[in-house]
């Protein structure tokens, strides 16, 4: 398998589609999902005001709900990721003396939330009646049905200064993280080969791994398997995928970029 399969939720799939999407799910937790919807929103008007937001003075994101940074979240609890991002839709985010996102760039995302609540239910539907053929609920609960969308930055110039990686190889906690990136062949994201290693951790994979590379291409998102689904349903269904972003080249080095990142059953964060 030389590239992750692709479902398409506007169809039925076929038993080949499904036996692929097995497969990948247990050697890499990942697959792509045909969801230009979801695209068009993005390109359409989240990313233009994202970059208008992470060009406001530094003062002003600081106090706003949800902001992180740039290298203040961390992987493992050590790692800093050298990117700016904000949170949407989490709990304990609105705190005293914090302002609203600007009222445009709330609405995009809020748009982009709405289109994908009616993609989600079919996409459980599929993954884990038809794919997984799995009986233990992963819907229905508070801790289940909590949802965050995340909007990251990354400077390119800022980067290519400091070095290292766009992100260092990590799992995402929750079931699963719904990953929409602008169109891009050589952006950089990668998955782990987990078939490739005996280590189980992040670190260990990520030093050991073979690495797939996914390209952002039209029309597509890609959908990563998280901690929490493989706890549910257990490796011999479902593996955590390990994926990092290998830092900009030469090509991209005058460029920023924007992701979103819609994470299901994500923990939330503790209260301020």
């Amino acid at each position: 398998m030389d590239s992750l399969p692709i479902i398409d939720l506007s169809i039925k799939q076929n038993p080949a589609t499904i036996s692929r999407l097995r497969q990948a799910l247990r050697k890499y937790g990942a697959f792509r999902l045909w969801a230009p919807e979801l695209k068009q929103a993005v390109a359409g008007g989240l990313s233009r005001d994202a970059r208008n937001f992470f060009q406001l003075p530094n003062g002003i994101k600081q106090r706003t709900w949800g902001y992180a940074g740039f290298g203040t979240e961390l992987i493992r609890g050590t790692t800093p990721i050298p990117k700016e991002g904000i949170n949407f839709f989490r709990k304990n985010d609105q705190r005293d003396g914090h302002i609203a996102p600007p009222a445009e760039f709330f609405g995009s995302v809020k748009a982009l939330h709405d289109i994908w609540k009616h993609s989600r239910d079919q996409l459980f539907s599929t993954v884990f009646c038809d794919v997984l053929e799995s009986e233990i609920p992963l819907t229905g609960t508070p801790v289940l049905d909590y949802e965050s969308m995340g909007i990251q930055y990354y400077n390119s110039q800022r980067m290519i200064v400091e070095g290292g990686d766009y992100s260092p190889p990590h799992m995402d906690g929750g079931t699963l993280t719904i990953l929409i990136r602008e169109d891009d062949a050589d952006d950089g994201l990668e998955v782990a080969d987990l078939e490739s290693t005996e280590e189980l951790g992040s670190d260990g994979v990520g030093r050991e791994a073979s690495f797939l590379r996914v390209p952002a291409a039209p029309n597509e998102v890609v959908v990563l398997a998280g901690t929490r689904l493989q706890r549910l349903l257990g490796r011999t269904k479902a593996r955590a995928c390990v994926h990092r972003v290998v830092g900009p080249g030469q090509k991209h080095s005058a460029e920023d970029r924007v992701s979103v990142g819609i994470f299901r059953a994500c923990v939330p964060p503790p209260p301020a």
